[in-house]
């Protein structure tokens, strides 16, 4: 079994009990085993908002560790098989999006992360980027940095579960729309941290 497998196994044995990470998945990064679960649809309670983790003693370990608490055994969505983006469309995307943060329009010195504007848990299925031209891979498409990308992956699941579009990086402003969550991601400077500076700018640029 995959470390994915492992730890949702022990979840799934165990609805509505804190579950260690760390010792039930075999994982060095259990964070990062728990993030492919979380993906899936599965409902997991937030001690605090858009944070999952909840650190514990755990007799097995002998440590204070990460324990998460499955809400129920079903996801609330179907799983969607996921595209592998081979390395020359890898390349090709690097290069339209000019290896630039979205969310600070910085170069990326480390390995850059292609980030699905409209988030994974919102797709009907994935999207090929083989089947896109240039205009719609910008569409479609942004970098971020793995620390950014974290940061999106827990304000979308915020959204997703209460249908509220958290303030992009604690600043209540959305080029279209406000902060409830219309079945649509734009606007929102989570989706497109690119769109999100070029409004604010022309917006402080209309009030001087």
């Amino acid at each position: 079994m995959s470390k994915k497998d492992l730890l949702l196994k022990a979840f799934r044995e165990n609805v509505n009990e804190w579950v260690c990470g760390y010792c039930n998945s075999g994982s060095n990064q259990p964070a990062a085993t728990f993030r492919e679960i979380k993906k899936l649809g599965y409902i997991f309670e937030e001690p605090s908002p858009s944070r999952w983790g909840k650190e514990m003693y755990c007799k097995i370990c002998d440590a204070k560790r990460t324990h998460y608490k499955l809400l129920s055994d079903r996801p609330v969505f179907e799983e969607k098989p996921r595209l592998y983006i081979s390395a020359n469309q890898r390349d090709r995307i690097l290069k339209l999006l000019n290896w630039k943060d979205a969310f600070t329009g910085a170069s990326i010195s480390s390995t850059p992360e292609i980030d699905h504007k409209i988030p994974w848990t919102r797709l009907d299925k994935d999207i090929d980027p083989t089947l896109l031209n240039d205009e719609e891979i910008i569409q479609h498409f942004q970098l971020l940095t793995r620390e950014h990308n974290l940061l999106k992956d827990r304000a979308c699941g915020f959204c997703k579960t209460h249908s509220i579009r958290p303030p992009f990086l604690e600043i209540e402003y959305w080029y279209k729309g406000d902060n409830n969550y219309m079945k649509e991601c734009e606007g929102c400077g989570w989706h497109d941290g690119n769109e999100w500076r070029k409004s604010i700018n022309i917006f402080l640029n209309n009030k001087k």
